[in-house]
């Protein structure tokens, strides 16, 4: 009998809306390059010299139909612009790179670096004893027992950081006894910023010197990472761990995965890089899951192939493009908050074994802390299916339920089924929406969804300048002083926010109410009223598909 396939990922893992806050000037990363000039090469041109097919928007009937006629009138009187931090030099008119919009950590070097060095000694994750560019870093990550226990660190050496551990310590433990409070943040000066995340017997530290991470974002960071340490250990076995020897080494039943995992997770969580690592970065930074467009007849033929096959051992059924959820079946009672799919997702597609099927035992901390689910995993057809059970024993039934759900695809509309669902899938949403922009995320937040979804534009992610520089971007939208409008109703007032930042020639824009968000950027010269007007012809765009767009 064939047995199944244990992924150990660790070696005893068995047992917003914008706020009206004051704009963030420091705040940037590079604007992100969407789509292919080669394949819309007119609609380029359009936007770039006023063609006058900018006309064929009807901003007029968008107005009207998206409830915005203020927005007119705001796009003529906007003056505001939000210019680089004093230690940025812009390139006059060009726009600005990432080496233009990240601090650089010393004054007397750091303006004669080219982008690789800078990357190399002010971003790129490092395990060496060397404390220059241990200091160098934008950004740490610690994590320790309350006995001051090394468990994981971003940078440096274990030697290194040892000492570190102890201060960190000994600073929190004072600031309880004096002040009979945990300590959460602490802003140090010059941009320096200390965030604390108490889970006793798990502390968590990040120190951060980029001006554009707000308290809430990196409490959101290390609120992954130490969800990612239950999802693999649970909250019952690290309390069992340190219950009998506080100063219990956690690092022995943590796997070589699991620290290449938390090294990928700070790197994702806060540059985006990586592979796939900007859908996840938007995901935390959003509050939403990312999806797919698919024509709303082949996702529900899907959706409806996977209900076929339910049993009582199975409690969730997802199919997955990369790290992107494109259907997913859930029994009634139960369902799993986007923390745990995005943490699911992750920790799947790290895997490295993708030619067999998976078996692996998983904490969902934020569905259940206190027991495991069993997660079954198969590549297949380029998608992933991964089916969800509360037994151990359940490996051979899902792997059946697997073989009738690929079996039923493979052989629905005498096999063309599957073949239109890739090929949709791999459809550019930028080669669709009605105007170009340099990129473009458009959260959905009806009340009637189940979740919030955001859909985004293609970018180059193989370029590191683009994805760095875009994380700063939508940072500056989310942070900025919103303009807010009031459009009155018989029953209520719907309020609307918008934002327009302009960083040289890049300029980026927010509109957002009750039901979605839209965020843009755009690094040519396009004035505020054009922006705006193209910003509402793919609102309207979005709205019209949204059953396409969104589960």
């Amino acid at each position: 009998m064939e047995r199944p396939q244990f992924s150990r990922i660790s070696t005893k893992s068995t047992s917003l809306l914008p706020t009206d806050s004051n704009a963030n000037v420091n705040s940037t990363t590079d604007a992100t390059t969407a789509v292919s000039y080669e394949n819309i090469n007119s609609e380029i041109q359009s936007i770039r010299i006023g063609s006058p097919s900018i006309r064929s928007i009807e901003t007029a009937s968008i107005s009207s139909e998206l409830n915005v006629s203020e927005i007119s009138n705001f796009a003529t009187s906007v003056r505001r612009r939000v210019q680089a931090s004093p230690h940025v030099a812009m390139n006059g008119g060009e726009p600005p790179t990432y080496l233009d919009l990240y601090p650089h950590c010393s004054s007397k070097t750091g303006g004669n670096l080219k982008e690789a060095e800078y990357f190399d000694r002010y971003v790129k994750i490092s395990k060496s004893s060397d404390s220059i560019e241990f200091h160098d870093k934008l950004k740490h990550f610690f994590i320790f027992s309350t006995a001051g226990k090394p468990i994981y660190t971003m940078n440096g050496s274990d030697d290194l950081v040892m000492g570190y551990m102890g201060i960190l310590t000994t600073i929190l433990y004072t600031f309880q006894e004096d002040l009979k409070q945990d300590l959460q943040i602490v802003e140090l000066g010059d941009g320096l910023k200390l965030v604390a995340m108490n889970k006793a017997p798990i502390i968590l530290v990040a120190i951060s010197k980029l001006p554009h991470e707000t308290d809430h974002l990196i409490l959101g960071q290390l609120h992954v990472l130490y969800s990612y340490l239950l999802s693999i250990l649970s909250k019952p076995a690290i309390d069992k761990y340190f219950h009998n020897r506080l100063n219990y080494d956690l690092r022995r039943i943590l796997s070589a995965l699991d620290l290449e995992n938390l090294d990928d997770l700070c790197t994702r969580l806060t540059y985006g890089w990586g592979d796939q690592a900007f859908a996840f970065y938007a995901t935390q930074i959003f509050n939403s899951q990312q999806s797919l467009r698919i024509p709303y007849t082949l996702r529900s033929k899907m959706d409806k192939i996977l209900r076929e096959f339910q049993d009582d051992e199975l409690l969730f059924s997802i199919l997955a493009r990369d790290t992107v959820i494109t259907n997913y079946i859930h029994a009634k009672p139960h369902n799993l908050p986007d923390a745990d799919l995005s943490l699911l997702l992750f920790i799947v597609s790290s895997l490295k074994n993708k030619n067999e099927d998976l078996w692996v035992p998983l904490c969902m901390p934020n569905f259940n802390k206190n027991g495991f689910l069993y997660v079954f995993s198969r590549s297949w057809n380029q998608l992933t299916i991964i089916l969800i059970s509360g037994s151990k024993n359940a490996f051979y039934k899902l792997k059946e339920i697997a073989n009738a759900i690929t079996t039923r695809a493979e052989q629905a509309q005498q096999g063309q089924f599957l073949s239109k669902f890739n090929h949709e899938l791999a459809v550019p949403v930028s080669s669709l929406v009605p105007f170009v922009v340099k990129h473009f995320i458009y959260v959905n937040r009806d009340a009637n969804c189940d979740a919030n979804r955001f859909i985004m534009s293609e970018y180059p992610q193989d370029n590191r300048d683009v994805v760095l520089q875009m994380g700063f971007y939508y940072n500056a939208l989310l942070n900025c002083k919103s303009h807010l409008t009031a459009k009155k109703s018989l029953k209520n007032v719907e309020y609307k926010k918008l934002s327009y930042v302009k960083w040289g020639q890049v300029s980026g824009f927010m509109l957002s109410d009750t039901s979605y968000e839209f965020y843009c950027i755009t690094d040519d010269d396009v004035n505020s009223k054009k922006l705006i007007d193209i910003s509402l012809a793919i609102v309207k765009w979005c709205k019209k598909n949204k059953s396409r767009l969104f589960t």
